[in-house]
């Protein structure tokens, strides 16, 4: 009978222990996901930034060449590269791949989002014209 009775306290503190131990791992996968979802809406608050204010983006990317943390081919790609675009995707991004939770940094995407979104789609609708105007070009040609 007192063997019985140890037996059942160390299946109680095996259960706790594994109880605790998804408590912690639960809250860490939380945690993480916020930061992650954190750091592309700071990511997208950059190149929200580079699309209204296109100094800093050459200013940011120079820095970025002086200090040889880029090519010279890498700093005219990254200064041809579409900042609303980039600044769409980051906010997409958190709204799309990190909830739940509900996080603060969600809910300012989805914020950033109704603010970018009419935007990004003319641009959108202005590389399709475009393309359709080549392509109607060299079907012209041929």
């Amino acid at each position: 009978m007192f063997e019985n009775k140890e037996k059942n306290k160390e299946y109680l503190f095996i259960a706790g222990l594994v109880l605790v131990a998804l408590i912690i791992g639960f809250f860490m996968a939380e945690f993480e996901v916020m930061r992650r979802a954190k750091h592309e809406y700071l990511e997208g608050e950059k190149f929200l930034n580079f699309y209204k204010n296109p100094d800093a983006k050459a200013a940011y990317y120079k820095d970025d060449l002086d200090k040889k943390k880029i090519t010279e081919n890498e700093y005219e790609f990254l200064m041809d590269d579409n900042s609303l675009k980039n600044a769409y995707v980051e906010y997409k991004t958190v709204v799309d791949l990190f909830t739940p939770p509900e996080s603060e940094w969600v809910k300012k995407s989805r914020e950033r989002l109704k603010e970018v979104e009419p935007e990004y789609n003319e641009w959108v609708k202005q590389l399709e014209s475009e393309s359709n105007g080549s392509s109607n070009t060299v079907n012209a040609k041929k």
